[in-house]
């Protein structure tokens, strides 16, 4: 099983990433082999979407389980949507993180109905007041 952990530096006993998308790096750990690799995230940098690059970079490396300790809606959605699970460990190293998984320890995350309206509540038309509206008319005439 292939199982990706989100950390600041190449290390396994580099701290988890806070945040998915914006990580610097991905431990790919083999747990039939005992195997790690590190991967630089190419999109840690991106100005926007880039959790969801990072879901899509992690799919093309066929893992099987994510761990980290946040993520968005959007990549998390992803996932779910192609059964890879999504698992929270608040603290500790990447080696800590992929015991605490080998043991079961780890709280899994999965969106439900009430997080996808939890989207930035944008306004994106600005209810008109009347005096805006007096003057529309009279722009019109």
């Amino acid at each position: 099983m292939l199982i990706a952990v989100s950390v600041n530096k190449p290390e396994l006993l580099a701290e988890l990433s806070d945040v998915f998308g914006r990580s610097k790096y991905f431990v790919i750990h083999n747990s039939t082999d005992n195997v790690s690799e590190f991967l630089l995230n190419p999109f840690s940098t991106e100005l926007g979407g880039s959790g969801i690059q990072s879901a899509r970079f992690l799919f093309e490396k066929n893992i099987e389980a994510l761990i980290t300790e946040n993520i968005g809606l959007h990549p998390l959605s992803f996932f779910n949507s192609l059964n890879i699970k999504v698992y929270r460990c608040l603290k500790g190293s990447a080696e800590e993180a992929i015991k605490l998984f080998k043991g079961k320890k780890l709280e899994e995350i999965e969106t439900s109905e009430n997080e996808v309206s939890t989207k930035r509540n944008r306004k994106r038309f600005r209810r008109n007041s009347s005096n805006d509206i007096i003057i529309k008319h009279q722009n019109k005439i």
